[in-house]
């Protein structure tokens, strides 16, 4: 059942135009036509993406009366992330393009593209004729989270405008064209490579940095701890085997979060309430405790970040860890153990620089958990379509079912 959902949600993802073309749809006129061209890619926070728009009258009469009108398409794009500018024609001035944000009747409004009319008049093309536009639009710095996928152009030709940004009685439209968002790399350091299983914890701190500095409003991330093919469990490690904490700057105090990859989906690291410094340096202060109990293969990993960060605007780092034995640890901690005291330190934890896996890298399968005895190909996040290969590779529709849950979950 959850592979078949899996498959279900990845055909959605497969066709973005379905979820946003506005409702209302007419005849295509085969003898009127637009077309976008250009807009290689956009740099969040960065400079103009210039392109080109244009209209073509391949009938015998003029055309006329028909307004263009633009989308730019993502669902929780909103007009103060978006500026642009027009040009009519190829060598005319550039002028200010007005945006509205759409409202396809989802939550929050305002989150949900923005569009414009671009022009604000009828547009006139003579017979067997074209006429250009020049268009050129950035993102900019907002309030809410920005976009960290293409952002979708679509242009149409339309009777008007409505006050919705929907165009209404459409008779030709450009499909889509993603435009590439770049400068949100973002990359994880910090997390260690050695820890010693003698059941105290210790310290490290994670560093979230974006490439150019960009405000991207990354609020959740994750943890997962993976022992391994051999002894590893996708449910995670026995909580008297080993636990990650987060520290409260406010007040000091440690929070246990989840490692199974189950939990990857719920994202329980608040980097809004305990990750301090600067927007494009997020840092987060935590702790790894292992006991006696808890044995590393080679493939081993302590995982980290904004699950699948599978391009270069998502993160996710999988860091090779290897647990030391140490005689005499205690064999566990307990389910209810409290988290023991920190320990009084001079200097902040060293930073381990970290390497994020490429998307061609495919990690090894997990076999049977250790911990549990359910089949690998039967575990994932409420059904989703996770399967064994968190640990450093997923199957397709397992991913892109992700992908839309978390998009779900962050415009609600």
């Amino acid at each position: 059942m959850r592979l078949r959902h899996a498959i279900l949600t990845a055909s959605l993802i497969a066709s973005p135009l379905a979820l946003s073309l506005p409702a209302q749809a007419a005849g295509q006129d085969k003898e009127h036509s637009v077309a976008i061209d250009g807009f290689a890619s956009v740099e969040a926070g960065g400079g103009w993406s210039e392109g080109t728009v244009t209209v073509k009258n391949d009938a015998d009469a003029p055309y006329s009366g028909q307004h263009l009108v633009l989308y730019f398409g993502y669902e929780m794009l909103g007009v103060d992330q978006v500026a642009a500018e027009y040009a009519d024609g190829t060598s005319g001035a550039w002028q200010p393009v007005k945006l509205v944000d759409q409202d396809l009747g989802a939550k929050p409004a305002g989150h949900q593209g923005v569009a414009t009319d671009l022009t604000g008049a009828g547009i006139d093309v003579q017979p067997h004729a074209s006429r250009t536009f020049k268009l050129r639009f950035k993102l900019v710095q907002s309030t809410h989270e920005g976009p960290y996928q293409d952002v979708e152009l679509q242009a149409f030709l339309a009777s008007a405008m409505g006050t919705n940004g929907q165009a209404k009685d459409f008779t030709a439209r450009a499909f889509g064209k993603g435009v590439k968002t770049t400068g949100l790399t973002t990359a994880v350091t910090g997390l260690p490579k050695d820890v010693p299983a003698d059941g105290k914890p210790h310290a490290f701190q994670v560093s979230i940095k974006t490439a150019n500095g960009f405000d991207w409003h990354l609020t959740k991330a994750a943890f997962f701890l993976w022992a391994g093919q051999k002894y590893g469990s996708m449910e995670g490690p026995a909580a008297c085997d080993a636990q990650v904490d987060v520290q409260d700057p406010k007040d000091g105090s440690w929070h246990k979060v989840g490692m199974k990859a189950g939990g990857i989906e719920g994202q329980d690291v608040d980097l809004t309430k305990w990750a301090t410094g600067p927007v494009d340096n997020r840092v987060l202060n935590a702790r790894v405790t292992l006991g006696r109990n808890f044995k590393t293969a080679k493939d081993a990993s302590l995982n980290f970040g904004y699950f699948p960060g599978a391009d270069e605007t998502l993160f996710w780092v999988q860091q090779p860890i290897a647990a030391t034995p140490v005689d005499g640890a205690p064999e566990c901690r307990g389910q209810n153990t409290p988290a023991p005291a920190p320990t009084t330190t001079t200097t902040a934890p060293a930073v381990v620089p970290v390497t994020a896996p490429t998307t061609t890298a495919a990690a090894a399968k997990p076999t049977a958990a250790a911990h549990s005895g359910a089949e690998l190909a039967e575990t994932g996040a409420n059904g989703v379509g996770l399967t064994a290969g968190i640990a450093g590779a997923l199957l397709t529709a397992g991913g892109a079912a992700v992908v839309l849950t978390r998009r779900r979950t962050r415009s609600n």
